[in-house]
């Protein structure tokens, strides 16, 4: 083992100037001969570009393995890159991962060519070839090769609903009160050659330069605690756009349902409105809302301890925001699912995404009980299941969820069972190849559940209220 690898192996992982700088002490060894020494190592993984003075992030792969490389990370591009941190403090802030507009908000990188500035995508594609984030065609997630905690892909895009949805309620608010001009706002759109949550011209006469309307623009950040740091980024994209010449004047809008008192102190300074939910749409509103984000941020266990508590919000949905409850339709049906596994005695995880198999793989509902692991795939949707989405989950995901299964300790001595639940049923030829494939594949049990094996497990709890939520939201069926 060499001396730059003792040196990681005892402390961890760490920038190159202070990797050289302790071999030179060490060594007793000029700064330039140490600073050397380290950029020729050998079999030592590092993370470049987006630190000062060229530094690198230099780490063992056991470093990963232990999860300690994120940490470090974060912590050193905070010092030492701060434009870039700004990217991995929103992922942070969403599990892990986020869809690529609302990144495009969170960061203060322009997505149109803007002098002296990376692009966004260009500052996305170098987190992407140091292999710190990953990219699906829509979201960008933290990679698992320096992030090992399992995305909640479930979550960020439940999330992103709802925030799209209190967007849209704010665009009627700003709108019925005048304070933009009737048809002209827009969620997640350009101003100034950066993205904002929201974007509306404003024809109030104190916004007015040379006879040319203001703007406002918002973002938003809800279901998570928000301190100091996390607003820097807002403060940041201000700032830039504010010193272009002829610019525009704004109203500036950050939309939360919870902040620290130091965070709303700096934003305030900065001439930033505070929109909390509940001062904007009422009480009542920002009850539904927290109390929806909190059990999709905690699925497990919220159904343990107040398992009817999201078939409630499904009926408080239902009274003002319709729109919502269907755009979330598919992830309150794994709810369900998690429901009755959960009143089997199951302890349940709701939407983990695994790396097998050289992809990504989402188990809507994984139930773990004493003695076995059952794997649900979950669909609400209005439409049968085709023969294609069946043939996808029989040779991609039961394949890359047996082997994920097999490489966990904790479930040596459990059984693995599959299940796929459809609130429309499956066409003839998806029913056919379903029982052809329980029939023929002996090493674990399969199950599948149209309407009528739904309603007959829901009646099998005893539970009315599912049962009402199953007939009239999600199966329709008239009792």
């Amino acid at each position: 083992m060499t001396t730059i690898e003792k040196l990681l192996k005892s402390s961890g992982p760490s920038l190159s100037s202070e990797l050289a700088k302790r071999v030179a002490e060490g060594n007793k060894m000029k700064p330039n001969t140490a600073s050397q020494q380290v950029a020729r190592a050998k079999d030592i993984l590092r993370i470049n570009g987006f630190f000062k003075s060229q530094q690198s992030l230099m780490f063992l792969e056991e470093h990963v393995d232990d999860d300690l490389v994120y940490p470090v990370l974060a912590k050193k591009m905070f010092e030492h890159g701060l434009k870039y941190w700004y990217t991995l403090n929103a992922l942070r802030l969403h599990e892990g991962t986020v869809g690529r507009r609302f990144l495009e908000c969170y960061t203060n990188y322009p997505i149109l060519p803007l002098k002296s500035h990376l692009p966004f995508s260009k500052v996305m594609q170098k987190f992407i070839n140091e292999n710190v984030i990953a990219y699906n065609g829509d979201e960008y997630l933290l990679s698992p090769k320096i992030y090992r905690t399992p995305s909640a892909s479930l979550f960020s895009k439940t999330i992103e609903n709802i925030k799209l949805f209190v967007l849209e309620d704010f665009h009627s608010l700003v709108r019925n009160t005048g304070i933009i001009s009737y048809d002209s706002g827009a969620i997640l759109e350009e101003h100034g050659k950066f993205r904002w949550g929201f974007k509306g011209l404003s024809p109030i006469v104190g916004l007015k330069t040379d006879g040319k309307f203001g703007f406002v623009l918002a973002d938003i950040l809800i279901g998570v605690p928000i301190y100091k740091d996390d607003v820097m980024f807002f403060i940041a994209k201000l700032k830039q756009i504010l010193s272009f010449k002829s610019a525009s004047r704004v109203i500036p809008f950050l939309i939360v349902d919870d902040l620290d008192k130091e965070a709303m102190m700096l934003l305030k300074e900065n001439g930033i409105v505070v929109g909390f939910v509940r001062e904007l749409f009422g009480a009542k509103y920002a009850e539904t809302m927290k109390e929806l984000i909190s059990i999709f941020n905690n699925a497990g266990a919220s159904l343990k301890t107040n398992p009817n508590k999201y078939l409630e919000l499904i009926d408080e949905l239902k009274k003002f925001n319709k729109g919502l409850l269907n755009n979330i339709r598919g992830t309150l049906f794994e709810y369900v699912v998690g429901h009755i596994h959960v009143s089997k005695g199951s302890n349940i995880e709701i939407g983990w995404e695994i790396v097998e198999n050289g992809g990504r793989h989402e188990m809507d509902v994984q139930a773990v009980y004493g003695d076995k692991v059952v794997i649900s795939e979950c669909k609400g949707t209005k439409s049968q299941i085709e023969l294609e989405d069946v043939e996808k989950w029989i040779t991609k995901k039961i394949p890359a969820f047996k082997k994920w299964f097999l490489g966990q300790e904790i479930f040596k001595k459990k059984e693995l069972k599959f299940e796929y639940w459809s609130t429309a049923g499956f066409t003839d030829d998806a029913l056919q190849r379903m029982k052809d494939f329980k029939s023929s594949y002996t090493k674990h049990e399969i199950n599948f559940f149209g309407p009528d094996e739904i309603r007959k497990v829901a009646k099998e709890m005893n539970n009315k209220k599912l049962r009402e939520a199953l007939d009239n939201f999600f199966l329709k069926i008239k009792v």
